[in-house]
């Protein structure tokens, strides 16, 4: 009588060994894949150094400023800086200009609603395009100029003289001085797009 050989068994060391690296292979694989991804830090000076620039999610970032409003606060007026008044400026969407109005967003979310505003030597025309830009400018707070202002219907940005900017600038610097450590920071709870984004 002679035996038959079924098939070859996992007897030896080798054998086993090589079974072990195979799992191992597939098994580390699968379980990172089920990791999540680290996530990554971003700083508030990073996020404040980032508004306005395109793909930017600028509306999440300001919210994250809005969990340390006071030092956010500082580190937005810090940033701020005139910008150049031109209608060609205003209507090509430039970085400065994006980053800059993002600036001012911010802090009208962060400090609930507040914003500054200023007069200007700078003389209107009486041109339409002048006559718009100076009824926008004032919607707000009629007696001086906003920094920017909106005409929703026609998607038609407007920017301050730089002389009223620097005056605005000059103003939130001020208040965050002696006001901004002992400020009650409320940051706008879903607030409309008039009451910051405009």
């Amino acid at each position: 009588m002679y035996r038959v050989e079924t098939g070859r068994t996992l007897t030896s060391m080798t054998d086993r060994r090589a079974l072990v690296f195979l799992f191992a292979l597939f098994a580390v694989p699968f379980s990172l894949a089920q990791q999540e991804p680290p996530k990554v830090t971003v700083t508030l000076e990073q996020r404040v150094a980032r508004l306005g620039t395109p793909a930017n999610d600028n509306v999440a970032d300001v919210r994250q400023l809005a969990s340390n409003p006071g030092v956010s606060a500082g580190l937005l007026i810090a940033d701020l800086h005139s910008i150049p008044d031109s209608e060609e400026f205003a209507k090509a969407d430039k970085l400065p200009m994006e980053h800059v109005l993002w600036l001012i967003r911010a802090l009208r979310y962060l400090t609930g609603g507040m914003d500054f505003c200023a007069p200007s030597k700078h003389v209107f025309g009486n041109s339409e395009e002048e006559q718009n830009r100076k009824y926008w400018l004032t919607f707000a707070h009629k007696e001086c100029l906003t920094f920017f202002a909106f005409w929703p219907s026609r998607g038609r940005w407007y920017i301050a003289p730089v002389d009223a900017q620097k005056n605005i600038i000059a103003q939130w610097r001020h208040w965050y001085a002696t006001s901004g450590g002992k400020f009650e920071y409320k940051p706008l709870q879903n607030p409309p797009p008039e009451k910051w984004l405009w």
